[in-house]
């Protein structure tokens, strides 16, 4: 559940949200190696060893009852941090303090004003954003199966056949639909960019075509400060 106040963009999440958002951080990125020392000192008050190699992307770690340390890497490497995060033993104060670090915001301990859950308040640093219309976003980042079954009905239900002519359904292993976009008219290749996308004449503006009815992922982009430093977006940018 979101809230906001006169002064801060903030979210309110319950403690096993705020374990799902660091792990979708993580997942979202390569492993982000000075982060993951900072929290691997931090929950282990010091108990964990790890070392780092140089150019590599990965860390030595020390596990529990072995005297050799395992070097872990990649994807591999997220998931152990994800999995150290997930634990039932970390106190809300302790995820707090991760939240801080890995959103790089204030994150404190609070209750739900709503359902009096414990849970966390965490800044989002919103209220400084404007978007620039660089198009950054739309032609430069991987969105082509983030198009979810509820844009699917909201489209359908609105009438926009020419939006969902452009996208494709396909099946994964498990028989779920997996939406992609966006696709040529009439083939099942993809588009190197946004058809909806419009560069401005004379400008370096670009704009949204179905900006009122555009999927969620468009929507919410980017969902923080953070989020728009690791993807290169202007949008915090004060001199611009």
């Amino acid at each position: 559940m979101s809230e906001q106040t006169t002064e801060r963009d903030h979210l309110f999440l319950s403690l096993r949200e705020a374990q799902l958002a660091l792990c979708f951080d993580f997942r979202h990125y390569e492993p982000q190696l000075l982060l993951f020392c900072e929290l691997i000192r931090l929950m282990s008050d010091g108990n964990t060893l790890f070392r780092r190699e140089t150019k590599k992307n990965g860390l030595w770690i020390s596990q529990p009852g072995r005297r050799k340390m395992r070097w872990i890497e990649g994807s591999e490497l997220i998931e152990y941090m994800c999995e150290a995060i997930s634990s039932e033993d970390l106190s809300s104060e302790m995820l707090a303090a991760v939240c801080s670090r890995a959103f790089r915001t204030r994150a404190t301990q609070a209750e739900n004003p709503d359902t009096g859950e414990t849970g966390l308040r965490i800044d989002t640093g919103m209220e400084s954003f404007r978007c620039r219309q660089c198009g950054q976003c739309c032609r430069n980042l991987d969105y082509r199966d983030a198009l979810t079954e509820e844009d699917v009905k909201r489209l359908e239900a609105l009438g926009c056949n020419d939006v969902l002519d452009r996208v494709g359904k396909f099946q994964s292993p498990k028989g779920k639909p997996i939406y992609r976009i966006w696709m040529k008219q009439g083939k099942l290749e993809l588009e190197e960019e946004c058809p909806f996308l419009k560069k401005i004449p004379t400008e370096n503006r670009w704009i949204c075509l179905i900006h009122d009815v555009k999927p969620t992922i468009c929507r919410q982009y980017p969902v923080s400060r953070k989020h728009a430093s690791m993807t290169g977006c202007p949008g915090f940018d004060s001199k611009k």
